[in-house]
């Protein structure tokens, strides 16, 4: 008898074991921690990429500030190896057997070569027009003369935790359309682009609307993409407004935990529109809000399609509807394996550009007499998208949203929306003073300093002389 309770307890054991291993296996095949541990491969191959080699850091300083910081990351962060080699513009990243590269191509950006694919050649430059937009300001560093303005800036650059620290980077103020104030940290200037992660956005919703004004789009079309044009396919429901307002209703869904499809698509997929447009819906088309960056992805593609089909004709018209006529400088798009425009999360541009961009929606999508928005895309562009903060490219502050009414009760004007993406890169529209804020940054917690920028915001505008175009 003792010999087969013995026996029988074995077998429990070994019983309960396998149960273990198949509920490993199987959670190991829903939430692929290898296709997370590539996830976080590619964007360090990827970031650092774009840090280096169109930012200008040194890739030691980018990546102890910019990436190892992150929620997520800094579990990996220690094992993470990296190399650049400046001479090919290429940098390697690498945890265990993982690999990824990104190269930078000049005109082109940073690609990350998944599945093996090659750089293309730099893109020959073309002869610019002169900017509709006037001079916001003149090549030197903008000081403002109010020691009020002067004193904020102080505050928000200042580092008041040094274990949690905001790394202001930029600061550019316009006001009347003029820059009367600006700062830079240490290793940044004038022309310094940075990257504006979900600002990119933002662009693309201007893109879009040159489109539509010239009748080429409408926003309630059905979504030109071939496999879901078939009978019967549910996603055949899906429209531009759908895609641009994140409500398509796809099984896209984002945390950037890098378990997230978003985050595999992004980073794991040499073409990331095609993985997307792959994925099921996961609820109905317009019925509800869920932010992620392939939604964007696929109406990139889109507009892409409209422009020609090529990365050569989506810079093309990025090129001569937005960033010539608003004399943005120095902006760097980047794109996929597949030569699909990553919009969502990877535009670079200095901050005098990123605040062009912004004075275009303060005036109501005009340049002088020039339209370059259709009329009426700035308010679509800024009405709420069901019950979330969100518009169409833009977040929306006249929210119930408890995040935004905070930023409210801090000092943001109800009026203010904002392209806003990760670490803290904001452009503020603030139509009833007239003014927009640039703000770009490395900060990883606390709301990414949202709220340090609203009590910033509020001390500008209390310093602002009223009704004047006199400088501050």
């Amino acid at each position: 008898m003792p010999q087969d309770h013995d026996s029988g307890a074995v077998w429990r054991r070994n019983a309960i074991a396998g149960v273990i291993i198949v509920g490993i296996l199987v959670a190991a095949s829903i939430y692929r921690p290898d296709r997370a541990l590539r996830v976080a491969v590619g964007v360090t191959a990827h970031d650092l990429c774009q840090a280096v080699f169109i930012t200008g850091r040194d890739p030691d300083v980018a990546f102890a500030e910019t990436l190892a910081p992150r929620p997520g990351y800094r579990l990996v962060a220690r094992f993470m190896a990296f190399a650049v080699d400046r001479d090919k513009s290429t940098v390697q990243a690498k945890l265990g057997g993982i690999r990824r590269n990104a190269v930078y191509t000049p005109g082109r950006g940073c690609l990350v070569t998944v599945g093996g694919g090659r750089p293309p050649r730099p893109l020959p430059p073309e002869p610019a027009s002169l900017p509709l937009l006037p001079d916001i300001a003149g090549p030197e560093v903008v000081t403002p003369r109010s020691p009020a303005v002067r004193a904020a800036l102080d505050r928000l650059f200042a580092e008041e935790t040094p274990t949690d620290p905001r790394r202001v980077k930029a600061v550019v103020v316009l006001q009347h359309g003029r820059v009367i104030a600006e700062r830079y940290a240490a290793g940044y200037g004038v022309d310094t682009p940075v990257n504006g992660w979900s600002m990119s956005k933002s662009i693309l919703n201007a893109m879009l609307g040159t489109l539509v004004r010239d009748g080429k789009l409408r926003m309630d079309q059905p979504a030109p993409i071939p496999l879901w044009r078939k009978p019967g396919d549910p996603r055949g429901a899906i429209t531009l407004d759908h895609l641009a307002r994140m409500t398509s209703g796809l099984s896209v869904d984002q945390d950037s935990s890098g378990f997230d499809v978003a985050s595999q698509i992004l980073y794991d997929e040499r073409d990331t529109v095609g993985a997307a447009v792959r994925r099921p819906l996961a609820r109905p088309a317009g019925r509800e809000w869920r932010y992620s960056d392939p939604q964007t992805l696929i109406l990139a593609r889109i507009v892409e399609n409209v422009a020609g089909g090529t990365p050569e004709g989506f810079l093309r018209l990025a090129r001569r509807e937005v960033f010539e006529p608003l004399g943005m400088t120095g902006v760097t798009i980047d794109f996929d394996a597949a030569g699909n425009p990553l919009i969502s999360t990877y535009v670079a541009a200095p901050a005098r550009s990123w605040a062009r961009l912004g004075q275009l929606y303060l005036q109501d999508g005009r340049i002088g007499q020039v339209r370059i928005l259709p009329p009426g895309w700035v308010d679509y562009s800024r009405r709420l998208t069901l019950k979330s903060p969100y518009g169409a490219g833009f977040w929306v502050v006249d929210t119930p949203d408890p995040d935004f009414s905070s930023l409210q009760q801090a000092g943001l004007p109800r009026d203010t929306f904002l392209a806003s993406g990760n670490l803290g890169q904001r452009v503020y529209v603030i139509p009833s003073q007239d003014l927009v804020v640039v703000r770009l940054g490395l900060t990883v917690r606390n709301g990414f300093g949202a709220r340090q920028d609203a009590q910033f915001i509020r001390a500008l505008i209390a310093a602002l002389p009223k009704g004047s175009d006199a400088p501050a």
